[in-house]
């Protein structure tokens, strides 16, 4: 055989080459198209892939946009729903509320100076009183829609969802003092009243017969008076709250799209301010300290830091 050693002892010990002959890729014919074809299938896949993620970002950019869209709908309804509530409770306190509170208190330092006048002897035979008895209907402001978009339509947090509940809350204490009261005015109008027990007996809360007295009069216009403050302060609050979650989405659309969004709703409250009827947040401070803003973070500047150690002398 040609190209092999001798034998030596019968066994041929000569190998085939390592490298490929020179006229082995001449054989391969078809190894152009190969090629071609791969490439052609790479380009193919890559494209694909390309087409298949430019897709997927548009179509989640898209949604990014409608989410922040609906999410600053929902906000601004919060905002007008919640202010139709402040105006509610206010309209209430500043047509009924106020003036029945300041005339109970107005009747009652009238009847306790009765009272001393009787008691030094110089007092008139009887106390002449016109108390308050009108009927007052309850109040039915949006408070299950406006809980609706705050807990489940919008990603607010913190203060808004506990201004939200406070104010449920406080309209549904309202409704329950007014209520209440109706429900005594009638018994008192009707004279279904306990034996031995008149007017101003229920009226001021003092004892009809040994060891008995109703004071629900009296408390329910103290607690309407808290009441309708609680409704005011908390549906202004929840104002103020949702306007700063709206102004940070709005932010974060602009940012995003590089255009502006739907502007935020914003009430003033001067005119009510003026009139002297707002509740005070000095009356709440124990609930408004619960949510204090954290202290900003003092930034690290390492150049600082070097020049203060650089600059650091020691003591002699």
């Amino acid at each position: 055989m040609a190209g092999l050693w001798e034998p030596v002892n019968g066994v041929f010990t000569a190998s085939a080459s390592w490298g490929a002959r020179s006229d082995f890729w001449d054989k391969f014919e078809w190894f152009p198209f190969i090629m071609t074809a791969t490439a052609a299938l790479i380009t193919a896949l890559i494209g694909a892939w390309l087409g298949a993620w430019a897709a997927q970002r548009i179509a989640g950019r898209s949604k990014l946009r409608d989410e922040l869209q609906k999410e600053l709908r929902s906000t601004n309804t919060g905002i007008m729903l919640a202010h139709t509530i402040a105006n509610l409770a206010y309209a209430l306190k500043k047509q009924h509320i106020k003036a029945l509170k300041e005339s109970y208190d107005e009747d009652c330092k009238a009847f306790e100076l009765y009272k001393q006048k009787v008691a030094m002897g110089n007092g008139p035979a009887a106390f002449q009183m016109a108390p308050n008895l009108n009927r007052l209907d309850e109040i039915t402001p949006p408070i299950s829609a406006l809980q609706d978009i705050v807990m489940g339509k919008i990603s607010t947090t913190g203060r808004a969802i506990a201004s939200v509940t406070a104010l449920a809350d406080a309209v549904k204490n309202l409704n329950d003092a007014l209520k209440g009261r109706n429900e005594l005015i009638l018994i008192i109008k009707e004279d279904r009243l306990p034996a031995g027990a008149e007017i101003h007996h229920f009226y001021f809360g003092i004892p009809y017969a040994k060891g008995k007295a109703n004071l629900e009069y009296g408390c329910y216009v103290q607690a309407l008076s808290l009441y309708t403050n609680d409704a005011i302060f908390f549906s202004m609050k929840l104002c103020d709250d949702l306007r700063e979650h709206g102004i940070h989405v709005a932010k974060k659309y602009k940012k995003e799209f590089r255009e502006e969004s739907q502007g935020v709703s914003s009430f003033v409250w001067d005119k009510a301010e003026q009139e002297g009827l707002l509740p005070k947040d000095e009356d709440y401070e124990s609930w408004l300290l619960g949510f204090q803003s954290a202290p900003e973070k003092k930034t690290f500047n390492k150049w600082q830091r070097l020049k203060d150690f650089f600059n650091f002398s020691s003591p002699a």
